[in-house]
């Protein structure tokens, strides 16, 4: 640590300082729309005395309906979506400034995802039941300008602050640092005496500190293949750690999604509350389980293929390549399927359920062994090729 103290740029971290700041207030300003009842509700459901209501998950009641709520989400999606774009088209590879594209698109999911905010915020009571066009476009426009807030932060990150190319990552990652911080303060505070949370604390910490050693091992795990006299190295996680895990992610989230629009028939309730790999029948959770962790390990061999194609790499490699997506797969639904499910049972017989998710720590520590190594000077760790997008 005194180490990287001493090669950080002081100015860099002053402007990072600022970014941070300026990303938690879009926290605090909700949208304008949302009914005053509502938030007398809320405020009457989650108001609590003491120090740990002002931090726990709870202090920032209205981040759901805040400025913040998409974030910087849509253009993690936008960078996915056009770094595939890139790999496999040469006009999109060779175009001048792909962020100003990708920033573009960004807005454009943005205002998509703004609008299926809305149908939800009138199903749970925050927006007005019947909204003309022009109310719907006013609060879709808030929500995009606070993603266009975070493009702007990120680009700020990058160009003067600690980003080195992956602003975008940090902020996206911290957002799960700030959510683990504020769930583990209200365990805290909601729980009848500190006693009662060791055990279940000492499981949440076992399993997060063994996963994030894992996750740097394997990170960091190359293969040397010595092919036509030269040697090439070959990054044990070929498709990173964030495209094969959302994308199964999205394929198994889109049913509920699509329930959640028509939530007032029965079967759509019951489709929400059962598909889910914590749902009433053990029959239907083993199955949603399975196949969430076949999704991720065979959209790891789908990233490795893509990104491997468009490289000029030895024929001989290939098979390599494929094993090693195979077991990168593996790996990844070891880390974002398994490891939860039994990091919650455990925590659960332990004496508390406390919330763990694989899938956060290992984009938390991707992200940051990518910054320390980037201020180390040693090369970032990126996907198998170099793509123009940095994508962890």
């Amino acid at each position: 640590m005194a180490r990287l103290w001493l090669l950080v740029d002081r100015r860099a971290l002053l402007v990072t300082a600022v970014c941070l700041v300026v990303w938690r207030l879009l926290d605090q300003i909700s949208v304008i729309d949302i009914q005053r009842q509502f938030i007398e509700r809320r405020l009457e459901l989650y108001s609590q005395p003491g120090f740990f209501a002002a931090i726990g998950p709870n202090s920032v009641i209205f981040n759901a309906y805040s400025l913040g709520t998409e974030g910087i989400g849509p253009y993690v999606n936008a960078l996915i979506i056009v770094n595939l774009l890139a790999l496999v088209s040469a006009r999109v590879r060779d175009a001048t400034d792909l962020r100003r594209w990708t920033a573009a698109l960004a807005l454009l999911l943005a205002l998509g995802q703004a609008y299926g905010w809305t149908v939800l915020g009138q199903n749970v009571g925050a927006l007005p039941g019947a909204m003309d066009w022009s109310s719907r476009l006013f609060v879709c426009i808030q929500l995009t300008g606070g993603t266009a807030v975070m493009i702007m932060v990120a680009g700020a990150l990058d160009e003067f602050g600690l980003g080195f190319g992956y602003g975008a990552w940090i902020l996206y990652a911290l957002a799960y640092v700030a959510g683990g911080v504020h769930r583990m303060a209200g365990y805290l505070a909601a729980t009848p005496s500190v006693e009662a949370l060791y055990r279940p604390l000492a499981v949440w910490a076992i399993f997060t500190v063994g996963l994030t050693v894992g996750v740097v091992a394997v990170a960091l795990a190359v293969r040397r293949l010595s092919v036509d006299g030269k040697t090439i190295e070959l990054r044990l996680l070929n498709s990173g750690v964030y495209r094969p895990p959302q994308f199964a992610f999205a394929v198994m989230f889109l049913p509920t999604v699509l329930a959640n629009y028509n939530i007032q028939r029965s079967g759509a309730q019951w489709f929400v509350a059962n598909w889910n790999q914590y749902g009433a029948s053990p029959w239907l959770d083993a199955a949603y389980v399975v196949i969430e962790a076949t999704l991720v390990m065979l959209f790891a061999v789908f990233a490795t293929a893509v990104d491997f194609g468009t490289v000029r790499a030895p024929r001989a490699a290939s098979p390599h390549v494929l094993r090693l997506a195979v077991i990168s797969g593996l790996l990844l639904a070891f880390v974002v399927v398994a490891t939860p499910e039994a990091a919650h049972f455990t925590s659960i017989a332990a004496g508390a359920l406390i919330e763990f998710s694989g899938f956060a720590v290992a984009v938390v520590v991707v992200v940051v062994l990518t910054v320390v190594r980037a201020i180390e000077g040693y090369r970032t760790v990126v996907p198998l090729t170099a793509a123009p997008l940095g994508i962890p």
